[in-house]
């Protein structure tokens, strides 16, 4: 029995409404017909599926019902084939090519009120009878023997089995109806609405939200609309009563675990999360901070015989995870993966070199509008700019309260530096960089310092440093660092040339393009 099919898409679908015959399903699924049945119905029911529970994040555990190696395969086969057969709707996100939970929450960002609810019981809720139904029905019309075969392979105990390949597939086409009519409620109320497997999310921009989709009763609390839940009762779901929610925009609006008040974000606690293990992997080494993570965060069931991931794997995953959320041009997800790089290079491959991992952070905050969030993202930047190039850093770059100044210390070739890093919208004045000078002037005769400001310096400030009889201020802008980071010079080699252009022409800005140019000349 082979393990996949190899027919294309299209010749999959004609061969689906095309069946007549059990003896047609097991052509399809490239089986022997007697191996096929055998599987099915004949094989004891205590060997086709393995149980276990795996924990959620609230209540009870998950049931998980997994079949055995060779119903596995027969499903992913018949999986292929459903999924060239069924298109999924505009508002179906779950279970759905090229669709994501980041697809999912886009469709509700900077909405007035996001109403969630959940069906409860989803996967046991979907009986063979639905199943068997559904392929009979319109619009696979298939034969009554062909049907009852399809609704066998892909249940389990007389329902379907979360666990089992098909099982995703066949509730989507289930909902197929109570998608359409959802979807028209949400229009007639000038609401959109969208599913996520069992996660129902409808939002507005309206002033209130229809009160067909979400009311308050009598005590206050938010309820589905009597149309809504009418419709859910009638398609044979539940709505699940612990599991409703209606959010406006000054609280916290989540989809499928996304944030969407203003974009797709991920929480604060999954941040910090990655951040500890990234932080724990450098500090204690990879053996120390896979016991701790399992210790404190890996609780999960799984199935019997499996072991926990590897701590690098499950780090690779957030990391991953984040940057579909976030993009993969977010200065967060960039900064996380060159970290993940530096400590073990093969899990960053394909992903650029540190340099350039650095010069798409570096093009990530150019783009930022949010000068707190840029002030922390510059601060580490920065360090491991200077530690990409091997520059002994004396004093950790530092944001300072405002957001947009950052300060620190490095060594180069024996002689100290005070470096004072800027970012506003508006260029830098001479009384920013005399406060730096007062700073090196009073730390001493091997100290220099380093003036950085991202949008330059208004035309005074080189004036005025030249004519200064203690030269020891360099500048450097934006574009010198871009410079650094496009890989045209390094780091050491840009403030050497500065300091040479300093002592020897007393000129306190020499920029990186015109010392690429002197060296190519």
């Amino acid at each position: 029995m082979s393990y996949e099919l190899t027919s294309s898409p299209e010749e999959l679908k004609e061969r689906f409404f095309s069946l007549r015959s059990p003896q047609g399903v097991a052509r399809i699924l490239d089986v022997k017909y007697k191996d096929l049945i055998y599987w099915i119905y004949r094989r004891p029911v205590s060997v086709r599926y393995t149980r276990f529970e795996i924990a959620k994040k609230f209540g009870s555990p998950r049931t998980i019902e997994a079949p055995d190696t060779n119903i596995k395969i027969l499903q992913r086969k018949l999986n292929q084939v459903l999924l060239a057969v069924y298109k999924p709707k505009q508002c179906v996100h779950g279970f759905a090519p090229g669709r994501s939970v980041r697809t999912n929450a886009l469709r509700h960002v900077g909405r007035k009120y996001v109403f969630n609810i959940d069906l409860k019981d989803f996967f046991p809720s979907i009986n063979f009878g639905r199943v068997r139904g559904m392929f009979m029905g319109k619009p696979y019309n298939l034969p009554p023997g062909v049907a009852t075969l399809l609704a066998h392979l892909c249940c389990f105990e007389g329902r379907l089995p979360q666990g089992a390949p098909t099982s995703p597939v066949i509730s989507n086409m289930i909902c197929a109806k109570m998608d359409s009519q959802l979807q028209r409620l949400a229009a007639a109320n000038r609401s959109t609405y969208t599913r996520y497997a069992d996660d129902m999310t409808f939002s507005t921009a309206r002033r209130t939200m229809p009160t067909t989709i979400a009311v308050a009763n009598d005590l206050g609390q938010i309820q589905p609309g009597v149309e809504l839940q009418t419709i859910i009762t009638e398609n044979g779901f539940t709505i699940h009563p612990e599991k409703i929610w209606l959010r406006g925009q000054d609280r916290r609006q989540e989809v499928t675990g996304v944030i969407v008040n203003e974009f797709p974000n991920l929480p604060r606690k999954f941040i910090n999360q990655v951040r500890a293990m990234l932080h724990a992997w450098e500090r204690y080494e990879l053996p120390a901070a896979q016991s701790e993570f399992a210790a404190r965060h890996d609780h999960k069931h799984r199935r019997p015989g499996t072991s926990a991931p590897r701590f690098e794997v499950v780090l690779k995953g957030k990391i991953e995870y984040l940057g579909m959320i976030k993009g993969t041009s977010s200065s967060t997800y960039l900064r996380f993966l060159d970290k993940l790089g530096r400590l073990e290079p093969r899990l960053a491959s394909g992903r650029g070199s540190g340099l350039e991992l650095l010069f798409r952070r570096y093009e990530a905050l150019c783009k930022s509008t949010d000068p707190q969030g840029r002030g922390f993202l510059l601060q580490d930047l920065l360090r491991d700019t200077f530690a990409h190039f091997s520059i002994s850093v004396e004093k950790s770059f530092t944001r300072n309260a405002g957001g947009e100044q950052i300060d620190g210390a490095f060594i180069l070739n024996t002689r100290h530096f005070i470096a004072e890093c800027r970012w506003r919208e508006a260029v830098a004045d001479i009384r920013q960089v005399d406060g730096l000078l007062g700073q090196v002037l009073r730390s001493g005769n091997q100290t220099m310092g380093v003036f950085f400001s991202i949008n330059g310096w208004s035309g005074n400030v080189p004036v005025l440093l030249k004519q200064n009889p203690d030269k020891v201020i360099i500048l450097t802008n934006g574009e010198d660092f871009r410079c650094v980071l496009n890989g045209e010079i390094g780091l050491e080699k840009l403030l050497e040339e500065k300091i040479k252009e300093l002592h020897f022409r007393s000129e306190p800005f020499l920029s990186g393009n015109e010392i690429i140019s002197r060296e190519r000349g």
